[in-house]
């Protein structure tokens, strides 16, 4: 391998480990979260774009993950969910990129506007910062929202939501 094209290897691995977009590269146009609908017949993949053109909601609140009130920003799940009815199921299983993954009863996304998180205190989420989609709950606004249980809900890096 010649220096230059090691240099240009080396560069676009390091962009990547940092988050950053490089040209050629998956970008906002690149599909981001794939949502399978209730009858699990039809998949639809949604862009960072795509998501950033549905209404936003900003969500400020503190929480265990993160230093302090943040401000974050992003999409209503239930929005998200109705895109595929399943904002009419009982339950959907968000999916994050490692493969881990957590059960919610949909009716959080009715009782709290919780968001998919694209932007914390204005800065697009890179993977790094649990990004570049981060399931956030309202919090702050909201006692009962301190429960394990909602903590453990806050997924990152989210991939896929599915049926269950």
């Amino acid at each position: 391998m010649t220096p230059r094209i090691g240099a240009a290897v080396a560069a676009v691995a390091l962009a990547a480990f940092a988050g950053l977009t490089v040209p050629g590269a998956a970008g906002a146009g690149a599909p981001a979260l794939e949502i399978v609908s209730s009858d699990k017949s039809e998949t639809l993949e949604l862009s960072l774009d795509d998501l950033a053109a549905l209404p936003q909601t900003t969500v400020k609140t503190e929480n265990e993950f993160a230093d302090g009130m943040v401000t974050y920003r992003g999409p209503l799940v239930r929005d998200v969910l109705a895109k595929l009815g399943l904002d009419k199921l009982d339950e959907v299983r968000f999916i994050a990129a490692n493969d881990y993954y957590v059960d919610i009863p949909t009716r959080d996304f009715t009782d709290y506007d919780a968001i998919l998180a694209m932007e914390a205190n204005g800065e697009r989420l890179s993977r790094r910062e649990k990004g570049p989609l981060w399931l956030m709950y309202p919090i702050s606004d909201h006692a009962e929202l301190k429960d394990p249980i909602y903590l453990r809900r806050l997924i990152w890096q989210v991939v896929k939501i599915e049926p269950l």
